[in-house]
């Protein structure tokens, strides 16, 4: 992309900055550098920034160290802000809570899992799915865990199991708008919870 177009896309996008490119939304993700530059010299962080060859696309790379792991927050021009860490888990535990659409209210009817927490507001706006409910709701009742993905409107917290590499991966996803710096540090906050109650549990293997 030239440099003259690459102006006439930025001119032409609407008042949230958003643009439909390729069937993704773009959004220039420059305008956050100096937060997240800020973010990296608070929670001593790894900052990097990479873009494409013709510099169309820019992408940020914040790695946040805590206790033994280590939490990845990535976004660029085209896709959404994640979080993302491994854990050693000492059990195959997996879970996904995603905001509930018209798809998964039909899988409902079809008898697609979608676990209950007796919570009306949280249970009407996620879907729940675990082979484990005690655990899952045992995690949404601790802290502000709960209170936190409702406040946040968090569209996707998923824990994952590889068979490769024996190690699970907590992966969170929020929307595009996310540029002031108390809620990506409350999020950040959020993600050490997270790590605090598996640990909490004894479910991490040292």
């Amino acid at each position: 992309m030239n440099d003259d177009l690459k102006h006439k896309i930025k001119k032409s996008l609407n008042v949230n900055n958003e643009l439909f490119i390729k069937g993704q939304i773009y959004k220039d993700v420059l305008s956050k550098r100096d937060l997240w530059e800020k973010l990296a010299g608070l929670y001593n962080g790894k900052f990097i920034i990479k873009q494409t060859v013709s510099k169309d696309v820019t992408s940020f790379k914040l790695e946040i160290p805590y206790k033994n792991y280590n939490l990845v927050l990535t976004e660029s021009d085209t896709k959404p802000l994640k979080f993302a860490t491994e854990l050693k888990l000492n059990r195959k535990f997996e879970f996904r809570i995603s905001l509930e659409d018209s798809f998964d209210r039909i899988m409902k009817l079809f008898g697609k899992q979608d676990i209950q927490i007796e919570d009306k507001e949280f249970d009407k706006k996620y879907f729940i799915q675990s082979k484990d409910p005690g655990l899952i709701l045992k995690l949404l009742t601790s802290g502000q865990i709960k209170q936190i993905i409702l406040k946040h409107n968090i569209y996707l917290l998923n824990l994952e199991y590889s068979r490769k590499n024996e190690t699970h991966q907590l992966l969170t996803y929020k929307d595009r708008n996310t540029n002031d710096q108390e809620t990506l540090m409350e999020l950040i906050q959020f993600e050490f919870s997270i790590i605090d109650f598996f640990e909490n549990k004894k479910i991490i293997r040292n």
